[in-house]
């Protein structure tokens, strides 16, 4: 209904809100690029492009840092998982290395794939903040226990404890979508991606040159750091976690604490207060009872083929990630780089610090294409970068000086920034999933079903991406490139699937800020 329908003229009528008028303003204006014209062409309203809402960075600073913790502190084993194995005995063959190494990383998503849900309703129902500092806690006892690990059921025993206090970290992305809209949604999950990639900046090289610090500090040689090799990079990266929880108990605020319907069953209070300016359409909307969310509720049709490919862009991403350190500790005449822990661990920090640099493209990218169109472009790099391994083992194999000759430097940046391109996606689906959330009230619950989408993946991922890669060169199936065929067909299929995602036309903070103004 546009003015002119409702025959508005200032100088005639009384001030009153056409409540159903503001709505469809507002919905057609969130769906709309700057140019759109809103209503009739009779009466036609041109919309100015809309300014984004300033972030909370005091409050959004702390979540920021908490989410840089988590991958400096559980991903710093990557350098020297694979090392770790053959040394405490699992397995003298290097080749079978990446079968144990995968099934040592899969048990850490398995367990938090197992406790995502139960930790949502924990933070529903107890708030976000005691979720996200357990998990932090549980992460720092994960960590000293895996450096002490002696034995393969050791190594699998602390991975589970991480994983499933980490499931909590899901509370994170949920805090963040209630302190966001549309206009500063995609600055804020690509804030949170950055400070992740800062915090594997800095973690993979502590994992790499802390291991082993008997052979490197000559203060640290001694019997028990010969015993415990791996135990100083987890010191410092439980040291890290357990820190943490400090400023976040002073500084982390609970957001509509009182309001917050529970996903799993409960339901919100009735407002007290309504407005006398908007009429009685907001009055009894605001008396209702939200209705309380529910799977049959969540799972329509868009956001099952959302979730799907999710999944498959989760499965081949962590395939990837878990191969790589094994693919360049692998010998080069065996289809690997041949390259050292600590290398490894440097290397591993360059992919990331690149991926931090190629963040700030992505807020460009996304203000000239929009959330979805930059997913289907990144998704199309997939492939791309599965193609990047063999290309690289072949550089190395033809070029006198291996991996450190100057050729295969310049052609692994090269690799890396388009890995940074193809990794857009975990950013923009954090967009897309708080904008496909039909209410508040089914935040958690779909936040939590979108990490039950990435983590039954992750869980998965590294045992099938080591398993296949190990099979591939110690069969030598199809000349060893098995593992990269399988994987071209993955993305490939992601690829194909992600044209067919589109965006969300309901926004529901428009209620949410609604409700807030009328308090």
């Amino acid at each position: 209904m546009s003015p002119t329908h409702a025959g508005f003229r200032p100088e005639e009528q009384p001030l009153t809100l056409d409540v159903e008028l503001l709505h469809e303003i507002h919905e057609e204006a969130s769906t709309s690029s700057p140019s759109t014209v809103v209503g009739s062409p009779a009466g036609s309203i041109k919309l100015a492009p809309p300014k984004p809402t300033p972030l909370p960075m005091a409050k959004f600073s702390i979540l920021l840092m908490l989410n840089a913790i988590a991958p400096l502190a559980f991903e710093l084993i990557y350098p020297f998982i694979n090392a770790m194995v053959v040394e405490i005995g699992v397995t003298d063959d290097p080749e079978r290395v990446g079968f144990y190494s995968g099934l040592v990383e899969s048990v850490f998503s398995l367990t938090g794939f197992i406790m995502i849900l139960p930790c949502g309703y924990l933070s529903d129902t107890f708030g976000r903040k005691p979720v996200i500092l357990l998990g932090m806690a549980g992460l720092a006892v994960s960590m000293v226990s895996f450096g002490m690990s002696q034995s393969l059921v050791g190594m699998i025993a602390s991975r589970c404890i991480g994983g499933a206090l980490g499931a909590s970290w899901a509370a994170i992305k949920v805090m963040t979508g209630e302190m966001t809209d549309r206009s500063n949604q995609d600055v804020a999950f690509s804030s949170l991606q950055i400070t992740y990639r800062i915090g594997q900046i800095i973690g993979l090289p502590l994992g790499g040159l802390l291991a082993h610090p008997e052979q490197r500090f000559k203060w640290f040689n001694s019997p028990f750091w010969v015993e415990y090799p791996y135990l100083l990079p987890c010191l410092v990266g439980a040291a890290f976690a357990i820190f943490s929880v400090v400023p976040g108990i002073i500084f982390i605020e609970e957001r509509r604490t009182a309001k917050r319907a529970s996903s799993y069953g409960s339901t919100d209070s009735t407002a007290s207060s309504t407005s006398t300016l908007v009429g009685p359409l907001v009055d009894i909307e605001s008396t209702e009872k939200k209705k309380q969310a529910t799977w049959s509720s969540v799972m329509t049709p868009p956001i099952i083929s959302m979730l799907l490919n999710n999944a498959l862009m989760c499965l081949t991403s962590e395939m990837l990630f878990s191969i790589y350190p094994l693919f360049a500790y692998t010998p080069i005449s065996s289809g690997g780089l041949g390259m050292s822990e600590s290398k490894i661990g440097t290397q591993m920090a360059i992919r990331s610090f690149i991926h931090v640099a190629m963040m700030f493209a992505y807020n460009r990218a996304v203000s000239c294409l929009n959330t979805v169109n930059v997913y289907k472009f990144a998704m199309a790099m997939w492939p791309v970068v599965v193609l990047g391994f063999p290309v690289l083992n072949w550089i190395v194999r033809v070029h006198p000086d291996g991996n450190e000759s100057t050729v295969f430097f310049v052609s692994q940046l090269v690799f890396y920034i388009i890995w940074s391109i193809a990794g857009f996606c975990w950013v923009c689906i954090g967009s897309l999933v708080n904008d496909a959330s039909p209410s508040a009230e089914a935040l958690s619950l779909i936040t939590g079903i979108s990490q039950m989408s990435t983590i039954l993946p992750q869980a998965v991922s590294p045992e099938l991406g080591n398993t296949l890669f190990a099979a591939s060169v110690h069969e030598h199936v199809l000349g060893g490139n098995l593992v990269w065929l399988v994987l071209l067909a993955f993305t490939g299929a992601g690829g194909l699937h992600s044209l067919t995602l589109q965006t969300p036309s309901h926004d529901w903070r428009a209620s949410v800020n609604e409700n807030d103004d009328e308090e």
